[in-house]
């Protein structure tokens, strides 16, 4: 054999080599992806919430709409106008940047609700009531303002007053902020490829169709109840409680044991079915008291989060709940069952 046919021949087991490892990579990809028929019985879903405003005051939910962007809340009269989760956020006059409470706590203390088929009410302690007409494409100047690392969003702004409203509310003066809107447009969806490669390098289930509108990152914020009521017990002071979190789905049972959601890789309730996309790792925004909007002197529950429950991803902060992508659509009850396909 010369050396020519050596090399040829190397060349050939090489590149088939290379082919079976891609091969076997989207065989190992379509068969994750496949959705369970084996379903484990775990508890119910306690408590549901949304945030209509990002940082902005929760709404308890007894049902909702659980959409490929999150929850919306659900009315027998589709005229209405309803609400998404994050629908709405505050951002620069200047650079289009989004603004939260990590920065502006008095964020968590604005109420946003319906008030009729084309206006919502925002109240806030001190401010008269802002109604907001929700604008639309075919009105209003579409544009794009800045989340987390730079991502650019698509928005609307609404409006001057609106503006004024949230300027001197949270700023004190009568410029500075704005307030914009996502219509919720598939279209309209956001590209995380650009900003979050080294998340999507490391969890193989993050991709554009796990977002949220302004969610930090994804479309569901889960988060297992038990898990809460063990970080209570490990904090001295005990002020800790769920809505310290933010999250949308409280899972709840008498057999549920903390941290058992770091085993669950598919989630049903009802005919919803959530898929996880990632651990929830947790920020400043935790130790604001959601209800005074002080912080927290000691930076619990950070700093007994940071003691024990670390991501093992790319950013190594504490984690608590998870972050999970809607694959099948329908409607949430408060107290419906909660089953769980566990991770292989």
């Amino acid at each position: 054999m010369t050396v020519n046919q050596i090399a040829a021949g190397t060349t050939v087991c090489a590149g088939v080599a290379v082919l079976a490892y891609f091969g076997m990579q989207i065989y190992q990809k379509k068969k994750r992806d496949i959705m369970p028929w084996k379903w484990e019985e775990i508890g119910t879903l306690g408590q549901m919430f949304f945030y209509p405003l990002k940082s902005g005051h929760r709404i308890e939910l007894e049902r909702a709409d659980c959409t490929v962007f999150g929850l919306r809340q659900t009315d027998g009269d589709q005229k209405i106008l309803r609400l998404m989760d994050r629908c709405l956020v505050v951002y620069s006059d200047k650079d289009y940047e989004f603004r939260t409470a990590r920065t502006y706590p008095q964020l968590l203390s604005i109420d946003v609700a319906v008030h009729d088929e084309k206006h919502v009410a925002v109240d806030a302690p001190t401010m008269r009531t802002l109604y907001v007409k929700i604008p639309n494409s075919e009105t209003s100047e579409e544009f794009k303002v800045k989340l987390h690392k730079g991502e650019q969003v698509h928005a609307m702004d609404c409006g001057d007053e609106a503006a004024l409203w949230f300027s001197r509310y949270i700023l004190e003066k009568d410029s500075g902020l704005r307030l914009a809107y996502h219509d919720a447009n598939p279209k309209h969806r956001r590209d995380v490829s650009s900003v979050k490669n080294t998340l999507l390098d490391y969890y193989k289930n993050y991709t554009k169709f796990s977002t949220g509108l302004y969610s930090d990152q994804v479309s569901l914020n889960v988060i297992n109840q038990a898990s809460v009521k063990d970080l209570q017990q490990r904090i001295s002071t005990n002020s800790i409680t769920v809505n310290n979190f933010r999250p949308n789905l409280v899972i709840d049972g008498p057999g549920l044991k903390p941290y058992d959601e770091d085993d669950w890789e598919w989630v049903k309730i009802g005919d919803v079915v959530l898929r996880t996309v990632k651990d929830c790792t947790r920020c400043m925004m935790t130790t604001i008291d959601p209800t005074t909007t002080s912080r927290n002197l000691n930076r619990e529950p950070l700093k007994t989060l940071e003691s024990y429950r670390i991501s093992n991803g790319p950013d190594p902060l504490p984690v608590m709940g998870l972050q999970m992508e809607v694959r099948r659509i329908g409607q949430l009850n408060v107290g419906e069952k909660v089953f769980v396909a566990r991770k292989q």
